[in-house]
This record gives structure tokens, C-alpha cells and sequence, in this order.
């Protein structure tokens, strides 16, 4: 990996968990973008049978914390804040790419660090799409997803670690296939709450979204609020932003 791209790496850790109520020294979503067709159901996410390139081990290998502190915890996308077992970021990131997020055969690039207990890593899937998936080892010392960006979508809300209520407001600009963005609600078990339709632009530039995404709040714990982009080509995920949230607001 080259020195640039660690430096830029770490740069954009570090503006994420500014973000993200002071809960971690560095860090920065941004946001992705992707095209058409959007699942039919919303289940809980599954399990992609192919990878691309041989993806690290998605199965905790420790035993979880019971808990984190809260300004921890508003930050955590993946898993349930005080249950990660993941003892190092390849882990964390394998099992948000193909476990939460169900990219098919996602190909993730190597850890690029940004503090000694952050980084980034970029997940491509169907082409030169690409996501970054921002991870941080937190005070349990497991790792967890804090967040995924892509220059595709810039959400403007909700914002990292807002605290939420039915329906949430949703916003902000995005390029992708018909300009169709799914945005979903997870809830803390990743469990799809609530999943509804933006548009942005279809292209080239990105256009302004917003919307009001209706779903079953369990009124406490910590969950997320995605946004996703498909394929023209075959329907399959391209891009996700991920951004932490709270319920109960």
C-alpha cells in the first residue's frame, strides 16, 4: 500500500469519530452510490455463497463484553455494541461485507490504518464501485464497523449518532442507476426495520434526496440507517453508506 494512500486513509478515520459524539480519536463517513432494482424483502440480512478473494473469517473468535460506554456505543454499526467477538479489523469488515451488508463477492482491500486502534479498508463489488468501510477497536478491545462511505451518496441526515424515531427523516444528494436509492432501517440485531425508496440523480452529477422512512421502532438500543445502490447489470449491491444511530429519540 502506498504511503499517500495510508495517509489519506487515516485522514478520513480521523474526521469520522470527531463526528461520531467524540467516541473514538479518528474517523469520517462520507457516502456510495450504485443503481436499480432493490430487494423484494426485508428480512434480515444473509450470507453471499462467493467472494471474489479469500475473505477473512466472519465468525467472533472471543468471548463479547456485556457492554460498551454510551459514547461508544452511539458509534457502532457492526456488530451490537459490548457483542463483537472480532479480535482484528479483517474479521469485522469480512463479516459487515458479507454477513450485514450481503455484497456479492465483495473484493476488500488491505488494512489501511489511520491511529493505532483505527482504519479503513475499501470493499469493491460489480466493477469499480468502490465502498469504505471505516473500522474501530473499542475500549472492549474488539473491533467493530463504525460506518461506510462512498463519493456516490452524501447523506446529510441523519446524522452519526442521532437518535431516532418513526418515521425518520432522510437527505441528501446521490448519483446512481435511475437515481434509486434504498434506504433501509436496521435494527440492533441488523434485523430491517423499516426499508423505503429515494431518488437522487441518475446521472452524471449527483441530485438531491429526501424522504421519511417509516418503521417498527423498538424504541431503545442501537442500530443504523443504510442506504444502498444496485446494479444495472444484475441487480446486485454496489455501494453502501452505513451511519450509527440510536433509537428512542
Amino acid at each position: 500500500m502506498k504511503t499517500t494512500r495510508v495517509r489519506a486513509g487515516a485522514a478520513a478515520v480521523a474526521a469520522v469519530c470527531i463526528g461520531l459524539l467524540g467516541a473514538c480519536s479518528p474517523g469520517d463517513p462520507s457516502v456510495p452510490s450504485g443503481t436499480g432494482s432493490a430487494p423484494a424483502e426485508t428480512t434480515a440480512p444473509g450470507s453471499p455463497s462467493a467472494t471474489a478473494t479469500p475473505q477473512p473469517s466472519a465468525t467472533p473468535t472471543a468471548a463479547p463484553s456485556a457492554s460498551l460506554p454510551a459514547a461508544e456505543a452511539a458509534s457502532v454499526v457492526y456488530p451490537a455494541p459490548g457483542e463483537s467477538g472480532f479480535g482484528d479489523p479483517e474479521s469485522a469488515v469480512g463479516g459487515f461485507a458479507t454477513d450485514y451488508a450481503e455484497f456479492t463477492a465483495p473484493e476488500i482491500s488491505d488494512y489501511m490504518q489511520g491511529d493505532s486502534r483505527s482504519g479503513e479498508f475499501e470493499v469493491a463489488a460489480g466493477g469499480n464501485r468502490v465502498t469504505t468501510v471505516l473500522v474501530r477497536q473499542m475500549s472492549d478491545d474488539a473491533w467493530y464497523v463504525i460506518g461506510s462511505t462512498t463519493p456516490d451518496i452524501q447523506v446529510a441526515e441523519p446524522v452519526s449518532g442521532a437518535a431516532i424515531s418513526s418515521p425518520v427523516a432522510v437527505g441528501g444528494e446521490a448519483v446512481a442507476f435511475e437515481g434509486n436509492v434504498v434506504v433501509q432501517v436496521r435494527g440492533p440485531d441488523g434485523s430491517v426495520l423499516g426499508q423505503e425508496p429515494v431518488t437522487g440523480s441518475g446521472g452524471p452529477d449527483l441530485g438531491p434526496f429526501s424522504g421519511d422512512i417509516a418503521f417498527t421502532d423498538p424504541g431503545s438500543g442501537q442500530g443504523a440507517v443504510l442506504f444502498l445502490t444496485y446494479s444495472a447489470m444484475d441487480g446486485s449491491l454496489e455501494q453502501v453508506v452505513a451511519v450509527p444511530v440510536g433509537f428512542g429519540g
